[in-house]
């Protein structure tokens, strides 16, 4: 990985026993999502699927919310390190629908990869998570949440439809019936409500987030991050695939597990009654 973010930079990378912790760090606008903001989480979850040292990663946010999602109120900030939007940022080619999409398209990238990389994701949750915010939340594998989060799609109160993924995303996590009830109304829910609808995985005391967070990370780091990677990869399939076509994947994907390194470390390690220690091939 590259060296960690300095704390002024509106993302914080730190990387400690596998453990990968990208902290969105605008705290003063609830880590609302600028478009460097956008760029800096692609690129270093981009870095994260291809590095050997992350084994799991661990989004969140500073200060006292996680994520607010786009700041719609403010003026439109360009990237000040893209080259494109700062050449024509000011053009009339930049109001054009379909480049203003393709940029979009380019920066939103972040939810596809929280979701799709080989490696478990967590988000970890302290206070509002909306908008885009709660779709970044969404897409990772695992929600570890405070007591004192709140969530809310915010688009249709904004006058938006949505974006980043989140139609998709949040459907499968609570259902399209209830999926429907988040958008059309865009109401709050407490960290209580999100829990029982199957929103997030598990509500903890605020005080205890980063430390419960950590049991779970340290956990995925330690294990065998081969089966993560096609355990993740079955999954995924099962949310287009047919049953036929699932078993067939599952298959083919078992298999390549049982050949692995990580397969032979744990049946040694049974073997000499100590716990595997797992590289990850």
């Amino acid at each position: 990985m590259k060296e960690d973010v300095p704390v002024g930079l509106p993302l914080l990378r730190t990387l400690q026993s596998g453990i990968l912790t990208l902290t969105l760090n605008r705290p003063d606008s609830l880590n609302s999502l600028t478009w460097e903001l956008m760029r800096l989480l692609n690129e270093a979850l981009e870095e994260a699927a291809i590095d050997p040292d992350v084994r799991v990663v661990v989004l969140t946010g500073a200060g006292r919310g996680f994520c607010a999602g786009g700041n719609i109120r403010g003026k439109e900030q360009l990237d000040p390190n893209d080259p494109v939007s700062n050449r024509i940022g000011h053009s009339a080619a930049w109001r054009s629908l379909e480049v203003r999409a393709s940029q979009v398209l380019k920066l939103s990238a972040s939810a596809k990869l929280l979701h799709t990389m080989p490696k478990p994701t967590i988000a970890m949750v302290r206070g509002p998570a909306a908008g885009a915010g709660l779709c970044l939340a969404a897409a990772c594998d695992l929600r570890i949440v405070s007591e004192n989060a709140v969530f809310t799609t915010a688009f249709a109160a904004a006058a938006r439809s949505g974006d980043f993924g989140g139609s998709y995303l949040i459907s499968r996590l609570v259902g399209p019936a209830k999926s429907r009830e988040l958008y059309f109304f865009a109401e709050k829910i407490s960290a209580e409500q999100a829990e029982r609808i199957g929103l997030v995985s598990r509500v903890v005391p605020d005080a205890a987030l980063e430390a419960e967070t950590l049991i779970w990370a340290r956990q995925l780091a330690e294990g065998p991050t081969t089966a993560y990677r096609y355990i993740k990869r079955n999954l995924n399939a099962a949310e287009t695939m047919t049953l036929e076509q699932v078993i067939e994947i599952e298959t083919y994907n078992m298999l390549r597990c049982a050949g692995s390194d990580d397969a032979k470390e744990m049946v040694a390690a049974a073997k000499e009654k100590r716990a595997p220690v797992y590289k990850g091939y």
